[in-house]
């Protein structure tokens, strides 16, 4: 099974292919520059390093969220373009539950954490056990002082990675009271190989795809312009 993973939910971007659970290419970048004009080359990348076509992929994932959604339209419609026309099933990958697919260590509350800006984080919580990555948490977009609350109440020392990982352990300094480890800043990021490990895992453990047509972005909250419109309707 060799499944082709996208990450283009943040500031940093990828691709990778996972051939039955081993990781055998990637390509990733943290420029800044706009997926739409990095993604696609990306991808060839990744497949040509990998001495592999498209139509050798055997099944497609992509982060569909919570992220930039700009990022996350982009990477949803590269996979569905890379899909159309065949019978090939599609994974749609929580970007949370991608970060924490990239570090699977045991004995973890593993909490991938992005910055949601106004003082919040989009983050969930998972553990790695026996093959299988264990949701604790549903994806959500939290308040820094309800996520503490949250965090103080755990056994295990917690894992944190992702963009806001950062943000979190200098909110969880002034508190004192909270085991936390900081994963390494070069894997902290989101990643394609994430993605396709999160999905291999899925398949491993007998969940199917689905049609490129059905995937959907999951953005946890409405963009901005949209909350401004209902706050503004709300005051009339």
């Amino acid at each position: 099974m060799m499944i082709l993973g996208i990450d283009s939910s943040a500031v940093s971007a990828g691709a990778a292919i996972v051939k039955d659970g081993k990781l055998i290419a990637e390509t990733y970048l943290n420029l800044g520059l706009t997926h739409s004009e990095t993604l696609m080359t990306l991808i060839d990348t990744c497949l040509r390093n990998a001495g592999v076509c498209v139509s050798d992929i055997d099944a497609f994932a992509v982060a569909q969220g919570p992220g930039s959604f700009t990022g996350v339209r982009i990477g949803i419609s590269a996979v569905k373009g890379l899909v159309f026309g065949t019978d090939k099933k599609v994974y749609g990958v929580s970007t949370l539950e991608g970060l924490a697919a990239g570090a699977m260590l045991e004995d973890f509350l593993i909490c991938p954490v992005m910055d949601a800006r106004c003082n919040q984080v989009y983050t969930a919580a998972f553990q790695y056990a026996d093959g299988k990555l264990i949701r604790r948490m549903a994806d959500c977009a939290i308040r820094l002082d309800a996520f503490y609350e949250y965090l103080r109440k755990q056994e295990s020392r917690v894992l944190l990675l992702g963009d806001g990982a950062a943000l979190t352990a200098s909110f969880l300094e002034e508190k004192n009271d909270v085991r936390y480890s900081m994963y390494p800043e070069i894997f902290c990021r989101q990643h394609g190989s994430g993605v396709a490990f999160a999905a291999w895992l899925r398949y491993n453990n007998g969940e199917e795809g689905i049609d490129g047509d059905a995937l959907l972005p999951s953005y946890l909250r409405l963009p901005q312009a949209e909350r401004e419109r209902i706050k503004g309707e709300k005051k009339q």
